[in-house]
Order: structure tokens, then sequence, then C-alpha cells
């Protein structure tokens, strides 16, 4: 009678079991499978990034705006859809023109100098798999929703490269001297948005001992500007700045004020040494 039972049972839990066992080695399987199937379609888009990449690295120590043609032969629209908003979002100057919209048919980057060991750099970072949430973002709402942000950074290099660059320091006076005219080289929405820029740009760090600005920190702070570093001098508010820096100042004048009226009354209030018999 117990054999019969156990016979039952036995006849009962192995159906069970073989379900349950089939079923977590299928999922597992499964899963690995899919897996592998993912990791595969990502190595083929990594790989498009690292070609687009690689040729960019052929124009070492050259502007970038000498990639454009062979970039946009070389890939196709797919292709440049997959990756162009990884590209920009790892440092690679694409811009929106402010007189374009984005146009994914011609890619086109800032005149900044290809650095190879950036590139490397960049290729590195895809190989390791760090980047692979950035591909497939779509490009059209990307760049579109960030144009304003491009047409006032392309202002501020514009700013950089035409007057900043070309103007001169006195260290004798402690002023600078910027081209002739060279408002006229803005327009007036231009003019409006550089304002802090150019108030906020002249630091003498930026000149050599003969008051020449020094080429490499030019290009450093175009770079910058590129980052998005110089984002709240170009979209800011004018008037609030001017009123912010006038309180400083005059909050300034108060303490230098009120700092040499009490060395007068400390002075005042001192007694003469006595002098010795």
């Amino acid at each position: 009678m117990e054999s019969s039972a156990f016979s039952i049972g036995v006849y009962i839990l192995i159906p069970i079991l073989s379900a349950v066992l089939g079923g977590w080695v299928g999922a597992y399987f499964g899963n690995k499978y899919r897996r592998a199937q993912e990791d595969k379609r990502m190595q083929k888009v990594r790989d498009i990034a690292i070609k687009a990449l690689n040729i960019i690295k052929k124009y070492d120590r050259q502007p970038y705006a000498n990639v454009e043609n062979q970039f946009n032969t070389d890939l196709s629209i797919a292709q440049k859809r997959t990756i162009i908003v990884l590209l920009h979002k790892l440092g690679i100057p694409i811009i929106v023109p402010a007189n374009e919209s984005f146009n994914i048919h011609q890619i086109h980057f800032s005149d900044r100098f290809v650095d190879q060991n950036e590139i490397d750099g960049i290729i590195l970072q895809i190989t390791q798999k760090h980047c692979d949430n950035l591909f497939f973002i779509d490009a059209e709402n990307y760049f579109n929703a960030n144009r304003q942000y491009t047409a006032l950074r392309e202002v501020g290099k514009k700013y950089v490269r035409n007057v900043l660059a070309r103007s001169v320091y006195n260290n004798k006076t402690n002023k600078i001297t910027y081209p002739d005219g060279w408002i006229s080289g803005f327009g007036l929405g231009e003019y409006l948005s550089i304002r802090i820029l150019h108030e906020q740009a002249n630091y003498d760090i930026i000149y050599d001992q003969s008051g020449h600005t020094n080429p490499d920190k030019i290009e450093q702070m175009i770079h910058e500007i590129d980052m998005g570093l110089w984002d709240n001098c170009l979209s800011g508010n004018y008037e609030l700045f001017k009123n912010s820096k006038a309180q400083i100042e005059m909050s300034n004048i108060f303490q230098s004020l009120a700092k040499n009226t009490q060395q007068a009354t400390a002075h005042l209030g001192t007694p003469p040494i006595a002098e010795g018999n």
C-alpha cells in the first residue's frame, strides 16, 4: 500500500519537476540568447560610432570643419541618425548654424581643431560600453531643443575669435583696447547676447607679456563655450547683471569706508606713548 502511494507521488511529482526545471533552463538560456543578440546589435552600432570617429581622427590638428565632406559622404543617413547625439554629448563640436535648422543630411562642425588624443579617449569609452544609453536618441528633437544655446555659443565664439583675440592689454594702464568698430560686426540680437561675456572675459591672464592674447587661452575659451561653461554669460539678463555688479561695488565702497573710519577712530583713541625718564 505504501509502495503504491509512493509510486503515485513520484508519478505526479516527476512531470511537475520536469516542467519547473525545463522552464528555468528555457528562461536562463532564452535570456542569455537575447542578451547575446542585443550585445551583437549594439556592437554593430558601436562600430558605426568608431568608424565615424576614425574619419575625424584622420584630420588631426586640422579644423573640424574640414571633416564635413567625408563625414557626410562616408556615413549613411541611418548611421548618422543612430550616433550623432552620442558624438555631440561626448564632445564632438557638432553645430547647427544660427540661420539653419538641424539637417541630418548635412552635419556641420565648428572650426575647433581635431585632437587625436581626445578622439582616442572617446573611442575607448565606446569600446568599454560606457555610452550605450546615448545611441538612438532622436537627433531632430535633441538638436532643435538646444538650438537657442547652440546659436548663442556660436555668437560667443565669434566674439572671442574676432574681438577678444585681437584685443591688446596695456599692463601699465591696466586697460584693454579692442578692435575699432568691433560692434558693427554683430547684429543687434548678437550684440545684446554678448554684453555680459564682453565684461566678464576681460582678464589679464589671457594675455602674454607683450599684451597680445595667448592663442592657447583663446582656443581653451572656445572649447569651454562649446562645453556650455559660458552659457550663463551668453543667456543672462544684462540689466540684472549690471544691478548686481553695482550692488557689489557699492558694498565694497561702504566696507572700505567703514574700515577706514574704524582705523581713524582707533588711531585717535590711542593715548600717546609716554617717554621714559
